[in-house]
């Protein structure tokens, strides 16, 4: 049985977390709506997160013990206006208010009202790497160093953004309906980009620049032109150091968590009292990560899902009797599971075995009767045996 994928749209990334339960959850009013921020109280300088668009301050939960186990820094995460908990100024009505202006002048009156409005680091990801450049643009004295992590830079220049966003339409109209912060970032991207086109981030302030490994774009031209828009950008400032996060699509902080938090704790501890405590911390974590790494890895080598995933990867090349074979000894080395019985089962199929691959999609749906796929396949099955023949 595969394990879908979801597709990112444009600026979008979708992601979920794990739980953070080490916070101060609030609402601030910041003037006609109120913005949610979740914090993790510390002893140092604050470091924010600013999520990609559609996104709330949940997506980074999944890093933030860690990060603040290591650095002893206050750690704040945030909505933007209308998304998750934070609500929109249903007052104003003219969309162009709803803006990136409108975003960062939220986020300064709640930062200054939380008492952050001082000394701060900032990672972003995706759309949120426009917040930070715009605060660093604003508040370059104040910004100590920034994380962007496959953040857009000027990929959606030169006419590109007028070009995806005329695709949206049915998408744009949906967030009308379900998700207001997001459709209003939808309909003010256009004078976004224009507006970011002319900021860029003091080349006073250090900058850590990630793009991803596995590109979540399609089209050999996009994926070309977003790793060009990064390379320009860190060979345009001798204060930024670009790396590649390979194997990891957008949310690189989810595909490799160390490479990430000790990126963020190098940068923050060159602006501590506590430099060399902090940078021990962090090799510690590397030093039991890379090696929880290396007993995951061994753990998945010929197990199950390893095997799986090899049988599925066959099968998307078209050798589905190597993929057969997979499968069986996958069915061999776990006889009660009953996702081995119904990739078995598909593959069976595509090498004309229709017969074998009932009773392995029966025998799935015995030992798991919530196996919906199984019994779809074998519905299908039954509809083609009746169809009359011409």
């Amino acid at each position: 049985m595969k394990k879908q994928l979801f597709n990112l749209f444009l600026l979008c990334s979708f992601i979920t977390a794990n739980s953070q339960s080490k916070t101060i959850d609030t609402l601030v009013d910041v003037g006609n709506h109120k913005l949610h921020f979740k914090i993790v109280k510390g002893t140092g300088m604050p470091i924010l997160f600013d999520s990609g668009a559609g996104n709330g301050g949940s997506v980074w939960n999944s890093i933030l013990d860690k990060t603040s186990e290591i650095t002893n820094a206050t750690l704040i995460t945030y909505a933007r206006a209308g998304i998750g908990k934070s609500t929109i100024d249903t007052l104003q009505t003219d969309e162009s208010k709803h803006g990136i202006i409108s975003s960062i002048e939220d986020l300064e009156i709640g930062l200054k009202k939380l008492g952050y409005d001082k000394d701060i680091l900032l990672v972003s990801h995706s759309y949120g790497g426009f917040l930070s450049t715009l605060y660093a643009s604003r508040h370059p004295k104040l910004v100590k160093g920034i994380v962007l992590i496959d953040v857009n830079h000027n990929y959606y220049e030169d006419g590109i953004i007028e070009k995806e966003v005329a695709t949206q339409d049915q998408l744009i109209a949906q967030w009308k309906i379900s998700n207001k912060g997001t459709y209003f970032m939808a309909k003010t991207i256009i004078e976004t980009v224009k507006i970011m086109s002319k900021i860029s981030i003091p080349q006073s302030i250090p900058v850590v620049d990630f793009v991803n490994g596995i590109p979540y774009l399609k089209v050999p031209e996009e994926i070309e032109r977003w790793k060009e828009c990064h390379r320009k950008f860190v060979a345009n400032n001798p204060n930024v150091i670009g790396i590649t996060a390979h194997d990891c699509g957008h949310g690189i902080w989810m595909g490799n968590p160390p490479l990430v938090i000790n990126s963020i704790a190098k940068l923050y501890a060159n602006s501590s009292k506590q430099k060399a405590e902090i940078l021990d911390r962090a090799l510690q974590y590397s030093i039991t990560a890379c090696n929880e790494e290396k007993a995951a890895v061994l753990a998945f080598n010929n197990s199950e899902d390893d095997l799986n995933t090899w049988g599925y990867e066959l099968l998307r090349k078209n050798e589905n009797q190597k993929a057969a074979e997979i499968f069986k000894l996958n069915l061999a080395l776990n006889p009660s599971s009953a996702n081995a019985y119904d990739s078995y089962g598909e593959a069976l199929l595509k090498t004309d075995k229709k017969e074998e691959a009932i009773k392995m999609y029966k025998k799935s749906i015995e030992l798991n009767p919530e196996n919906k796929n199984g019994k779809e396949v074998l519905e299908r099955i039954a509809k083609d045996d009746t169809k009359p023949l011409n």
